[in-house]
């Protein structure tokens, strides 16, 4: 095959839409001290390169993960990184295998299973957690710690030679310790358990774009919101009042919440805070008397003083979750918001999409009906424990009672029930699945208290990544960039995400 021959292949290679593209490897946690430029790899990369100032693409050592370093010529050079991967297995990509038969505590009907590509590392001791309530990562590549993953332990306890407290840990990319806190839970400030110990606080944690942490308290005694900086040394209280009870003292703004959604921040005046709340009801700030916990709320706190007296405002435009049921929530780059809910039969939905202005768009007990052709059957996407949704908004993860992950194609910003898979990342299976969340790069991170782990999954097939800095930001880009024009040192790199061919994926 001739160089230009070559070149054209590596052109259509990044042409695909970026559907078809989801990096695995990538690079996190870009630092810049002087000439010195180090960042960390997530995992092994089959081509791994950088460029200064629009210069030649130089090679650097993929072969493992961890911290990666090259030189500037000097400390205003402008630099791209990119990292590059073909892999067959991953979640996106059906084995071909035996369908997985539905299960009590996970999907209600046989699935097609997806393929399972555990990156992280089940022997490295800080990936294991005895009482893991919520995941989250740093998706936002100008965010001080961009791909740190924060995981909150709700009970103090020991696990597989550690010995946890109650609190929030983080690890880098590499599943390395991002702060060096070791074995110790933070909680500065003691905001979590400040009133009583509860196996509930803290719950979900949010990394918000400014790299900041919020943390949903789900107890009665402790229920709030509260927010971290992002090496967790200092902390607040984001809501006026402490705990959840059924009944909220007059003038509360908030009861015990079980999932946060952050836009903007306090530092720029325009901080907007969504909540799922168990205990809040429209008759506490005199709308109507009726039962609509487990509502969706907007908080508008922009500049003002923590912790915030502002009452909220109700998202959801109908009642489109049980009043006592373990939530879920996130939001889409579109405005749509995705609700989940824990149930395992019955005529509840276990995920339901609205759109910006709280309107329901979609629930998954009519689609699954619809497409059972049965008026009766029980939701496809039951036990749903926890939910997320990637970053370019074209898979829905669902975190399900048995510890195993559901992947739904999302098209338009709605699930492709009939499309989903199943992967077995607790093999095998046990309850108490807690959490899910995406990275920027693709990559699934899930907490299990059942499997007591903390683990990564890759999406598998051909992943591409680039990261670049112009003296001032990042940018971080999937499939939407040019592949750097191959130098003689790098060809044959580039050639094995080339001619090694693509897995179809939606």
């Amino acid at each position: 095959m001739t160089r230009s021959h070559l070149l054209a292949v590596l052109t259509a290679l990044v042409s695909i839409t970026s559907c078809q593209l989801y990096a695995a490897p990538y690079s996190t946690n870009v630092l810049v001290s002087g000439t010195s430029v180090s960042f960390i790899l997530n995992e092994p990369a089959d081509t791994l390169l950088y460029r200064v100032n629009s210069g030649v693409w130089q090679p650097l050592d993929g072969s493992s993960k961890g911290t990666k370093s090259f030189s500037l010529g000097a400390a205003t050079d402008t630099f791209s990184i990119v990292a590059g991967k073909n892999d067959p297995l991953g979640y996106t990509i059906p084995t071909g295998g035996a369908p997985v038969v539905a299960s009590a505590n996970g999907l209600s009907q046989t699935t097609n299973p997806g393929g399972v590509n555990i990156i992280s590392d089940d022997a490295n001791l800080l990936t294991r957690f005895n009482s893991p309530r919520g995941v989250s990562v740093s998706t936002n590549p100008n965010a001080p710690k961009f791909g740190t993953t924060y995981v909150s332990n709700s009970a103090a306890g020991a696990t597989a030679g550690r010995n946890l407290g109650d609190g929030l840990y983080a690890v880098h990319a590499d599943q390395s310790d991002a702060f060096g806190y070791g074995d110790t839970a933070q909680d500065p400030g003691n905001l979590f358990d400040g009133v009583a110990a509860s196996a509930s606080s803290p719950f979900r944690v949010t990394v918000a774009p400014n790299g900041e942490v919020y943390v949903a308290d789900f107890s009665d005694a402790n229920g709030n919101v509260y927010r971290l900086n992002s090496n967790m040394t200092s902390g607040a209280v984001v809501l006026q009042g402490i705990g959840g009870p059924g009944t909220l003292p007059a003038g509360q703004n908030h009861g015990s919440t079980t999932s946060v959604h952050v836009e903007g921040s306090s530092a720029t005046g325009d901080l907007i805070l969504y909540t799922v709340d168990e205990d809040l009801r429209s008759s506490q700030f005199g709308g109507p008397v009726g039962d609509d916990r487990n509502s969706l709320w907007r908080y508008n706190i922009n500049a003002g003083a923590l912790p915030s007296n502002v009452t909220p405002t109700k998202v959801n435009t109908t009642n489109v979750l049980l009043p006592a049921a373990t939530s879920d929530m996130q939001r889409g780059t579109d405005g749509k918001f995705y609700l989940a809910q824990n149930r395992s039969a019955g005529n509840e939905a276990g995920v339901v999409v609205l759109d910006a202005n709280g309107v329901k768009l979609y629930d998954s007990l009519t689609d699954s009906r619809a497409l059972l052709g049965n008026p009766a059957a029980v939701d496809i996407l039951r036990n749903v424990q926890g939910m997320a949704v990637s970053t370019d908004q074209t898979w829905l993860a669902v975190m399900l009672n048995n510890s195993d992950v559901a992947v739904v194609p999302l098209v338009n910003g709605l699930p492709d029930l009939a499309n989903r898979l199943i992967v077995d990342s607790a093999n095998p299976d046990v309850n108490s699945g807690r959490d899910i969340a995406f990275d920027a790069a693709g990559n699934i991170h899930l907490v299990s208290s059942g499997t007591a782990r903390y683990r990564v999954l890759s999406p598998g097939g051909v992943t591409y990544a680039r990261t670049d800095f112009d003296g001032t930001n990042y940018s971080f880009a999937i499939g939407s960039t040019a592949i750097p024009e191959p130098s003689a040192m790098v060809l044959a790199g580039l050639a094995l995400l080339g001619l090694a061919g693509l897995a179809r994926r939606r």
